[in-house]
């Protein structure tokens, strides 16, 4: 790990215990064009303002896939850069519990943002033809001092409705880093763990759970550091 996130998470940890299970949705996340721009942390003294750069997947495994002829529904789809391609469960069911675990091609790797796309958003019919993913657990999982595997995870990360009350047709992005790093009681990342708890299938006709996307982002540079006086002015 760099100099500059060692530091940055040695503060941030101090400042972000208790936090667990608040909203991982943020507004410090930078947007434009549907294209991640920075995000900004508080270290308890400064806004630190960061680019950030794509992480670059290694494995991508999950838990059941649907079989089928004529369309590959494979996990291979969620990592694809393509948002009208999707991983579909392949189990009865609407598959709650169904899992998937990513890991990284670096190792020291450490995802802040996650862009997913909670349903397959090959077109609107065939996004609310199918069920959406409603709330997922997310899990990081590393390796202790012992060397023995450590998993931490948080609940209700749960995705934006519109105004039918379903899954917006969108992408959505999670900002993990004040959840995860606080739990940062192991040496070595290894990968991260999506559990499904909760599908929309509001008009759906089809009861197979989607994703059509996932995509991660670590901090890269540091822009500027805004005291709150400073951030407080600039921030809308």
């Amino acid at each position: 790990m760099d100099k500059l996130k060692h530091s940055f998470l040695s503060v941030l940890v101090s400042f972000l215990i208790g936090m667990v299970g608040q909203s991982l949705f943020s507004q410090n996340i930078k947007i434009s064009r549907d294209s991640l721009i920075t995000i900004v942390e508080f270290d308890g003294a400064f806004h630190n303002k960061y680019t950030l750069k794509r992480l670059m997947v290694d494995t991508c495994k999950a838990s059941s896939v649907l079989r089928s002829k004529n369309q590959d529904y494979s996990e291979n789809n969620l990592i694809d850069d393509n948002d009208h391609t999707a991983w579909v469960e392949g189990l009865s069911g609407s598959g709650i519990g169904e899992k998937i675990r990513i890991t990284f091609k670096n190792k020291s790797a450490l995802p802040y943002v996650i862009r997913i796309v909670p349903g397959y958003s090959k077109s609107e019919e065939t996004w609310y033809n199918n069920n959406r993913v409603a709330n997922i657990t997310i899990r990081t999982i590393g390796v202790g001092i012992d060397s023995e595997y450590i998993i931490d995870e948080w609940k209700d990360v749960s995705f934006r409705k519109d105004s039918l009350s379903k899954v917006s047709i969108s992408p959505q992005y999670i900002d993990i880093s004040q959840n995860y790093i606080q739990h940062m009681g192991y040496n070595d990342f290894v990968a991260i763990e999506f559990e499904i708890m909760e599908v929309d299938d509001v008009g759906a006709i089809y009861n197979d759970t989607c994703i059509s996307e996932i995509s991660f982002y670590e901090i890269d540079k540091l822009i500027k550091a805004y005291s709150s006086d400073e951030y407080e002015k600039i921030k809308n």
